[in-house]
């Protein structure tokens, strides 16, 4: 894994919540008290909740929402999320906590930080989204708005609770366990996550797996490998970005590309961080043709459509520029 092994150990630390989440929380200032607007059962303090499964041996349910401005987020609370044929399932085994994200921002100073840092942990791209964790924060299941009856979606919540538990008992069982009988009940237990996200929380068994496949017999064994590399080069992106080191944020990504020779959606991906780091060095040719490259390889897939709306708003911003001289 060249470049990218001597970063292992510090950028995945700097991922910080990936372990510590639940620790963190208990050390912080952050969230200190429960806000009034938060309906019970409904929980909006992290710590609280942490300490509250810990003591009732349940899991936790995360809600991250906007439901002052998002329409589904407002559908999902009223038929979901408070329905007594909901609650009355689900609070047996989870605590819920709330997670508010208002259109303005405006949140006291100690619960934004903290909706913000479990925003980041669980890398929540839209609203609602739903979590699924244990007490000390690594998740094992993922859920959204559905349009179905509450009683239903508490039946998948409850189903999705019990396949943790199971591969929770099995990730604890594997101890007495030796070489590829070892690795292959690791790889039952790690919680099959979307991206990278099983990687962030279930680095050790991973690299475990790895470590015991040392002639890579099993198929995810490769899986392992790029997920790790993954998590470990977004790692490394966001450290050169905090220090504003552009260049070396190009040089990294096409060493990426070239070490893991990537391709389909992962190279797309990548090319398109690379074009964002050339937007800002003010590069608009360079960016261009990086867009180009994604969607020539395939215009149809969410990158290539992410793309060819970047190059149409740039193609629109240099015709207003040029009415302007």
């Amino acid at each position: 894994m060249k470049v990218f092994s001597r970063y292992f150990s510090v950028s995945l630390l700097r991922i910080g919540v990936a372990l510590g989440l639940a620790g963190f929380f208990a050390t912080s200032p952050a969230a200190s008290q429960e806000t009034a607007s938060a309906p019970d059962p409904w929980l909006s303090n992290y710590t609280e909740a942490v300490k509250q499964a810990t003591k009732e041996n349940k899991n936790i349910l995360l809600l991250f929402t906007g439901t002052d401005w998002i329409e589904i987020c407002q559908i999902f609370d009223r038929e979901i999320a408070n329905a007594p044929e909901f609650l009355k399932e689900v609070t047996k085994r989870f605590v819920l906590v709330e997670l508010q994200y208002p259109k303005d921002n405006k949140l006291p100073k100690d619960v934004a930080g903290q909706n913000q840092l479990l925003r980041d942990a669980y890398r929540i791209k839209g609203f609602p989204s739903v979590v699924l964790t244990h007490p000390d924060g690594k998740p094992f299941g993922l859920n959204g708005y559905q349009p179905i009856e509450p009683a239903e979606y508490a039946k998948q919540i409850t189903a999705m609770g019990e396949l943790g538990a199971q591969k929770a008992k099995i990730r604890e069982e594997v101890e007495s366990l030796e070489g590829m009988e070892k690795a292959k009940k690791l790889i039952e237990g790690i919680p099959d996550l979307p991206g990278n996200l099983s990687a962030r929380y279930f680095r050790k068994e991973m690299a475990h797996v790895i470590q015991l496949d040392e002639k890579r017999e099993l198929e995810q064994t490769g899986q392992f490998i790029r997920l790790l590399a993954d998590v470990e080069y977004s790692a490394e992106m966001q450290k050169l970005a905090k220090d504003v080191q552009w260049g070396k944020m190009i040089q990294l990504t096409d060493q990426y590309i070239r070490e893991f020779k990537l391709e389909g959606l992962s190279l797309q991906k990548a090319l398109l961080n690379k074009s964002g780091v050339q937007a800002r060095q003010a590069d608009q040719a360079g960016r261009a043709e990086t867009l180009l490259s994604v969607v020539e390889l395939d215009e149809k897939s969410p990158y290539g459509e992410e793309a060819q709306r970047q190059l149409d708003q740039m193609r629109v911003d240099a015709l207003q520029q040029n009415l302007t001289q």
